[in-house]
């Protein structure tokens, strides 16, 4: 790496210093400086991004554990998701049974808590942690400090909390089936110096073919780009990153996916008063905080959780300058961590280059365009001569093109979805305008740093402005039954009386109720339609078993259009299918429960 580094550095150099093209070496002392600045920022980026392809495609492997050697406690921080938090509970206790799930309402406006409030009717390890102002809403890392108050108050006496595994989950966050096991494996918490582990981040509306489904063509043709670029970027460059940190010995925690040691938490708690911060970045100052401590962090990136993506390019902007702010407020951690003498020094360089990033890249902001401005006036720069527009050719090339461009490709090799040789090239030069927007979010998270401004409000739920489509009339529905109860009472009598066995079947069909429903939703806006069929027939099964004719008459209206490719008047039926739906739930949590438990 350090040959690697000296031929960046003196290609940098050649082009930037020993050309003349910016000016002559010795002729100016501040433009000398300036160059020389330019050299090193150009040689230090390019030696990065070298670093980070090359630990990406080393393809390390994380082997599974057996995930019932640990106790798990996912927390959902809430303000005001009601559109999102039925199916994130319903994945994550559909696909962890033995995983317990909080979610921390910050006093939510809208019916969040009502909705898991019916969710833990059905499931007794769903519950739900009330906020309210003046102490709520004053940050999510006071969110999750709150709930981990409560889940260690709720533990049986004598509980070794070091096998006590606490995770943080966005409203939107759905993880993969495999991650418990991979979080539990022998790199991971399976290691007792392991205090904390983040996995891979996807985005779960990436191959949504309408993201803006009350636009036209060409705003749901950006929205279509920006999501897919916000999934280039999570599983190539951030992941990379990640896997970097890995052998330096810095991996950093993530707001959605992280997974941290109980005793850990205790640890922070005793050092700082409290595990998470205040940061606008509170999941990478907790990161830091652990990694202060002594323990190890690690990455695994056999393992996923899918998030939503943002088609707007004014929130994507939001949401950046905030996280930048954030990550720029921890750099008032680095003493402390240099101090501890916990990192080693590798790891240690690559934190302080993460956090130098923004001022590094504001510094070339104004510092290239300059001497190229200069260039420009003086003769210089004759962009009409042979030899400055090959010279310029190649810098573009080499230190502006290529190092972007790359990704385009590698993501088509790691992806499951096909995409084709061009798409992939096109997406590597969509990367480069993408990741060039870190100069208009940038430089105002540095200006708000500066003036001590850190209040954001939240980030809208793409669902938040969506107007409901109009569900086409169905009159056949009306001559079914909502619930027909002599279909539980049967299959009670077929499990032998067995209440539980039949309170099970509810509950779970409860509980799954808004997964499937999610996932009919996504496989329909993607226009899949092997995948939708599968949902849809799936939903239709479940339903006829549980009696609930209505609803399986709407899950085979589905099926029957989409078998025909009729995608369009499908995302009209899913208004319907979600009306049914929910009334189906609500007959079986207001009539059946009681019944069944003999109340």
């Amino acid at each position: 790496m350090v040959v690697i580094a000296g031929a960046y550095g003196a290609a940098a150099f050649t082009l930037f210093s020993a050309t003349g093209i910016w000016g002559r070496w010795g002729e100016n002392g501040w433009r000398d400086a300036a160059l020389l600045l330019v050299t090193i920022t150009a040689a230090c980026a390019l030696t990065y991004i070298s670093m980070l392809v090359m630990a990406y495609l080393r393809r390390s492997r994380n082997p599974t554990g057996d995930p019932g050697q640990l106790e798990w406690h996912l927390m959902i921080p809430c303000r005001d998701e009601e559109s999102v938090i039925a199916a994130t509970v319903s994945a994550a206790r559909t696909s962890f049974p033995l995983a317990h799930v909080w979610v921390i309402d910050d006093d939510s406006e809208d019916a969040t808590a009502s909705i898991v409030a019916a969710l833990m009717e059905f499931d007794p390890r769903v519950h739900l942690i009330s906020r309210v102002r003046p102490d709520a809403r004053i940050g999510k890392g006071e969110a999750l400090n709150a709930a981990y108050r409560t889940i260690g108050a709720s533990l049986d006496a004598g509980t070794d909390r070091a096998q006590v595994i606490i995770g943080v989950l966005d409203a939107d966050g759905y993880l993969s089936d495999n991650t418990l096991a991979h979080v539990a494996g022998p790199e991971a918490f399976g290691d007792p110096k392991v205090g904390a582990v983040q996995v891979e981040v996807w985005m779960k509306n990436r191959n949504d073919r309408r993201p803006l489904p009350n636009r036209g063509r060409l705003a749901n043709a950006v929205g279509r780009l920006l999501v897919r670029m916000q999934d280039v970027e999570f599983r190539t460059t951030n992941s990379a990153m990640q896997l970097l940190r890995v052998a330096a010995g810095s991996v950093g925690m993530g707001g959605n996916g992280q997974f941290t040691r109980l005793s850990v938490l205790d640890e922070l708690t005793v050092a700082n008063g409290r595990p998470w911060g205040r940061k606008l970045c509170e999941d990478f100052e907790l990161g830091l905080g652990v990694l202060t401590l002594g323990h190890r962090t690690h990455y695994v990136r056999e393992a996923h959780v899918s998030q939503e993506a943002l088609p707007y390019l004014r929130r994507l902007l939001t949401q950046r300058t905030r996280w930048a702010q954030g990550v720029l407020e921890c750099a008032s951690l680095l003493p402390a961590l240099r101090r501890s003498g916990m990192v080693r020094l590798t790891g240690q360089l690559e934190i302080h280059y993460f956090m130098l990033l923004p001022w590094i890249m504001m510094v070339n902001l104004l510092v290239l365009p300059t001497l190229t401005f200069l260039a420009v006036v003086e003769g210089r720069f004759d962009f009409l001569s042979e030899s400055s527009l090959a010279f310029a050719v190649t810098a573009l090339l080499v230190f502006l093109i290529l190092p972007y461009a790359s990704w385009g490709p590698i993501y088509r090799r790691v992806t499951t979805e096909r995409i084709g040789v061009l798409a992939g090239i096109g997406l590597g030069l969509a990367t480069l305008v993408y990741a060039y927007l870190t100069y208009l979010y940038y430089p105002r998270a540095i200006a708000r740093l500066v003036t001590g401004r850190n209040a954001w409000a939240k980030t809208k739920r793409n669902a938040d402005d969506v107007v409901p489509l109009s569900a086409p009339a169905l009159p056949v529905l009306d001559s079914l039954a909502l619930l027909r109860r002599e279909q539980i009472e049967d299959l009670a009598g077929e499990l032998d009386q067995r209440n539980d066995l039949a309170l099970e079947f509810v509950s779970g069909f409860a509980i799954m109720w808004p997964t499937r429903l999610a996932r009919l939703n996504e496989t329909v806006a993607a226009a899949e339609q092997r995948a939708a069929r599968d949902a849809a027939v799936s939903l239709a099964a479940s339903a006829a078993m549980l009696g609930a004719d209505r609803l399986e008459a709407v899950a085979r209206a589905v099926d029957a259009v989409v078998a025909n490719g009729r995608f369009d008047e499908a995302r009209r039926l899913l208004t319907r299918v979600d009306e049914v739906g929910e009334q189906t739930v609500d007959v079986l949590r207001t009539q059946v429960l009681a019944d069944i438990r003999g109340e």
